[in-house]
């Protein structure tokens, strides 16, 4: 058995083929999963789990479940209705939540959860897919720009996006961008921006091969980008959907999106429907 995997179903008889595939999907999986009980405490995490929260096997095992989410309502109440779901025997699909690690630092992950049955075919454990959705910018790029560079964007009616019903007038969308290099300001046009990624309290303009930060908000910036171009497939990206070569999948019903320069992202299953309407196809 993996070193870092315990049995997450102990009960007389086990649940055979069942147990089995899932033991092996923890050990071998490349993203972090978690197996909760019904009771809500922690049966088994593998090593990229323990690697994202920052705990040894020993301080998680038999832990409650809730202890590992961060007190906000992203965190422990979001945490505790996905938990209820879960209990229902109902499939748990990129919930977006705010865990905590053992240092005590914040971290943004997709949870998708699925139900291990016993034999009577009662909810008993679960199988647990946690994957981190925040990215940091690195010392070296924000030492390229000024730490205390004014805020340039205003939000504008955000929930027009995710009604997907309202475009924003013309005058409201940004059709370029001002970056501060120092004591230089230059513009970058919307239309050669390929994707766009959280970076802390800053936001990162792929364009091409090169990038540039801007100090202001994923939120911020969604609502002044045309909709019709631009898509948010989860918390930390946004994709120019012109620059989208094609479709590959991947696990758990995501799939990954490859740009025309290479550059691969994931695409989470509960954004798809969102990319569908988007270019009026299936995907």
């Amino acid at each position: 058995m993996h070193p870092r995997f315990e049995q997450p179903i102990q009960e007389s008889g086990g649940i055979g083929n069942a147990e089995r595939f899932y033991r092996d999907l923890f050990a071998e999986s490349p993203i972090a999963c978690f197996s909760v009980g019904v009771d809500g405490r922690i049966r088994a995490a593998n090593r990229q789990a323990l690697g994202l929260t920052g705990y040894r096997l020993s301080d998680v095992l038999g832990r409650a479940v809730l202890d590992l989410y961060a007190e906000t309502p992203e965190g422990k109440v979001r945490a505790q209705e996905q938990f209820r779901q879960f209990r229902t025997g109902a499939d748990v699909h990129c919930r977006e939540l705010q865990m905590r690690r053992a240092d005590g630092a914040s971290v943004w992950i997709n949870l998708s959860v699925r139900a291990i049955r016993d034999r009577a075919g009662r909810v008993a454990a679960s199988c647990s897919v946690v994957e981190e959705i925040t990215k940091q910018p690195s010392a070296a790029s924000l030492s390229w720009f000024q730490p205390n560079c004014d805020e340039v964007l205003s939000a504008n009616e955000p929930e027009r996006l995710a009604r997907g019903t309202l475009l924003s007038p013309a005058q409201d969308l940004l059709k370029r961008f001002p970056i501060k290099s120092g004591r230089t300001s230059f513009f970058v046009k919307m239309e050669d921006i390929d994707w766009v990624g959280a970076a802390g309290n800053y936001v990162e303009l792929h364009v091409g091969k090169k990038s540039h930060l801007m100090r202001t908000t994923m939120h911020t910036l969604e609502a002044r980008l045309d909709p019709r171009r631009f898509l948010r497939i989860h918390r930390s990206v946004i994709i120019n959907v012109e620059r989208i070569k094609e479709l590959r999948p991947w696990h758990y019903g995501d799939n990954k999106i490859v740009l025309f320069d290479g550059t691969q992202l994931t695409l989470k299953h509960c954004h798809s429907e969102k990319l569908e309407r988007l270019v009026g196809e299936p995907v």
